[in-house]
């Protein structure tokens, strides 16, 4: 009776621990940035990067000021939806490589973008920041069929 209750508390262990690392901690920063932009909070879209953030934009090279610009007041609601792809975690620096979809609602209408995407991320005084975010967006019916996005 010990050895199953031992190997059922082992198998526990596993699955928590796998299901854990499928998302590193850093990425709540990159979704923290996407939710601020949804929300339009200037301030806090600037407290998730580091003060050299680059932003490569579907062939555009963007500071955060240049994204605050385009960050304006909407009727539309923004829903993101994420497939972590792989990830490297270092002590004080992590590089995510995930797609994103996006769901743009208004009134009657509904609209999905997607998006390959990677981020370098950096511990700066215990707090994980963007460095750099390069997003390159997909041509509609491009997505692979095999992804799952996962809010």
């Amino acid at each position: 009776m010990r050895n199953i209750v031992f190997t059922l508390m082992l198998f526990v262990l596993t699955i928590g621990n796998a299901q854990a690392q499928e998302k590193p901690e850093a990425f709540k920063t990159i979704e923290n940035l996407l939710n601020y932009l949804s929300d339009v909070d200037h301030e806090r879209m600037r407290g998730t990067v580091t003060e050299s953030f680059l932003l490569l934009e579907h062939g555009e090279v963007w500071t955060i000021e240049d994204l605050i610009k385009v960050a304006k007041p909407s009727d539309t609601v923004r829903t993101n939806y994420f497939s972590i792809i792989d990830f490297d975690e270092r002590p004080d620096l992590v590089t995510i490589n995930y797609w994103n979809k996006a769901n743009f609602a208004k009134k009657n209408e509904s609209q999905d973008v997607y998006w390959l995407e990677s981020a370098i991320l950096q511990k700066v005084k215990g707090k994980w920041l963007i460095s750099q975010l390069h997003s390159t967006r997909l041509p509609s019916g491009k997505v692979p069929e095999n992804v799952v996005f996962k809010p």
